[in-house]
């Protein structure tokens, strides 16, 4: 961390205001064709990835290999640079237009410039996220000044440590990137065409789909991302996000739900916390999942319930 704020004081003057140079980093990751290799690293643990990202005829393509651990690779298909998600709005700022419903990011989080610094050889601006309650993590982000793409990002803890790190070690961009470099190294890999379903129209907001459940509490500034109707299993799933932030909730109603025990874990930067709900005389199994403090995972899974028009019938 020392070595992060190493290069000096706050000097927004001469650069945009921090706010903006994420909005930038949020329009650029979705416009630039680009191919690296980039380092993750949580618990002690370091993985190096190997990404190439195409922008073509108005789609987004994308290639993961993982360099070390176990084999694999993954190859997202068909991502629209048209699609607005929840979260796209939150941090362009733009949501307030036309929801209010929709919180202002900045309500939420505070933004600073903390200098200048050098990413995988490329000039970078620090940017600073300190979140406003203790509902949420802050990070510090490495945002590339030509370009504006994230080429480090530190999550940080409520203490202020660090919980986990990706960071670019090396990254080309241009138009002489082509499609062959999609084409799968492995015999297997997993290739993914992109669920469009929760993209917006401009003025479109997501609304809950009717269901017997909802949150009764939800950290400020958290709004719906996506949701998925009960599968044949009769699980379904919602998807929240305060445009930085995000956590998934799904609802289980499985047999043999009543048997499942009571879950508090933690994986990374990743908790999972699991309890139980009735309806009807039915157990049903709550999880929330996501990169949010543990006691914020808590409070949600605690307050998912039957809504009260349900509770009436």
């Amino acid at each position: 961390m020392a070595a992060v704020f190493a290069h000096g004081p706050l000097i927004a003057e001469q650069m945009d205001s921090a706010y903006d140079l994420m909005a930038r980093m949020a329009k650029a990751s979705k416009e630039l064709s680009y191919k690296g290799l980039f380092t993750y690293e949580y618990r002690g643990q370091l993985r190096s990835i190997k990404v190439v990202h195409l922008v073509r005829d108005g789609k987004t393509y994308e290639r993961i290999v993982h360099m070390d651990g176990p084999e694999r690779e993954i190859v997202r298909r068909g991502d629209n640079l048209g699609c607005l998600r929840a979260a796209d709005r939150l941090l362009r700022g733009s949501a307030l237009k036309f929801n209010n419903s929709y919180a202002n990011l900045q309500d939420h989080y505070e933004f600073y410039i903390r200098g200048n610094g050098r990413i995988a050889g490329r000039l970078v601006a620090l940017v600073e996220v300190l979140p406003k309650d203790k509902l949420r993590y802050g990070y510090i982000v490495a945002i590339d000044k030509e370009t504006g793409l994230m080429l480090q990002s530190v999550l940080l803890s409520q203490t202020g440590k660090p919980l986990e790190r990706f960071q670019y070690v090396d990254i080309t961009f241009g138009a002489d990137l082509d499609n062959f470099q999609l084409s799968s190294e492995m015999a297997e890999s997993e290739d993914i065409d992109v669920n469009q379903s929760a993209c917006l129209e401009t003025n479109q907001a997501i609304d809950a789909v009717p269901s017997i459940w909802e949150a009764q509490w939800l950290p400020p500034g958290f709004v719906l991302s996506s949701y998925q109707a009960p599968d044949e299993t009769g699980q379904e799933s919602w998807m929240y996000t305060d445009g930085l932030a995000v956590f998934s909730v799904f609802v289980d109603s499985n047999e043999g739900t009543d048997n499942f025990p009571p879950l508090d874990a933690k994986l990374g930067t990743t908790v999972a916390v699991l309890t139980k709900a009735q309806y009807k005389n039915q157990l049903y199994a709550v999880c929330v999942v996501g990169e949010i403090p543990r006691s914020t995972a808590g409070q949600v899974a605690n307050a998912i319930r039957p809504s009260a028009s349900m509770e009436v019938e």
